[in-house]
């Protein structure tokens, strides 16, 4: 049984795939700052706060004391701002990119550190982006009061997808595939009223946002044992989108 190591396990994208992959039968350690409801005996859950470096590192010297192998890091923790960037205070740039970029950074380097203590074979690392580290937002369907993605958050985002491509080719070498999935806007109608959710999809040519199976689709591809050659790649889930 392979076990996933993925941060992030309690948001909505997080949950929805630890209890899909509890399904297929991994074993997962689920890392985050509150814990989510699932009860399964191939779930482990760790409160840890991902940009907490010192946390981190006494949790990965458990996993060597334990003899604890992590076959695959599924990079997901993430969070945003959304005041409007001329009023950006540095504390909230700050957290953005320690969340979204060192984190993944720290936990890469210390998920390579096991795979080569437990002398594993192959590995697999999957970046959790966002199309918004490809285009930006399309200010048009926002009204006054909606979450727009902000620049930093963006920018955090094109950097993780920068990332997946620098670790992609220095640990081939290793054998571990690093990929990145960049879904566009995915739907949830309790934080999304109908009038934005008509507009959003004006702009997507398959007519309708992303939905939480589309991204396992892609995720379950990507960490299967059937993909041994996909590796450096950034899987754009959004419907076309980005295409027009």
């Amino acid at each position: 049984m392979k076990t996933i190591l993925i941060t992030g396990c309690s948001g909505e994208i997080g949950q929805f795939i630890t209890k899909k992959l509890l399904e297929k039968k991994y074993r997962i350690i689920g890392l985050d700052k509150s814990k989510p409801f699932i009860k399964n005996k191939n779930f482990i859950f760790y409160k840890q706060d991902v940009t907490d470096e010192n946390g981190l590192k006494k949790l990965f010297n458990e996993f060597k004391n334990k003899r604890q192998r992590i076959d695959i890091l599924i990079n997901n923790a993430a969070v945003s701002v959304f005041t409007p960037f001329l009023k950006r205070k540095k504390k909230e740039a700050t957290k953005t990119l320690n969340t979204n970029v060192y984190a993944s950074i720290h936990l890469i380097n210390l998920f390579v550190k096991n795979f080569d203590l437990m002398n594993l074979k192959i590995g697999k690392i999957i970046n959790i982006g966002s199309i918004y580290g490809l285009i930006s937002p399309d200010y048009r369907i926002y009204n006054k009061g909606d979450r727009i993605n902000s620049e930093v958050y963006g920018a955090s985002k094109a950097g993780l997808i920068q990332l997946t491509k620098y670790y992609a080719t220095f640990l081939a070498k290793k054998n571990i595939l690093v990929n990145c999935i960049s879904p566009g806007g995915i739907e949830n109608k309790k934080k999304q009223n109908k009038a934005f959710i008509k507009k959003y999809i004006k702009n997507v040519p398959l007519k309708r946002m992303a939905s939480l199976s589309d991204i396992f689709f892609v995720l379950f591809f990507l960490i299967s044992e059937e993909n041994k050659y996909m590796t450096g790649q950034n899987l754009i889930l959004d419907g076309g989108m980005s295409s027009w």
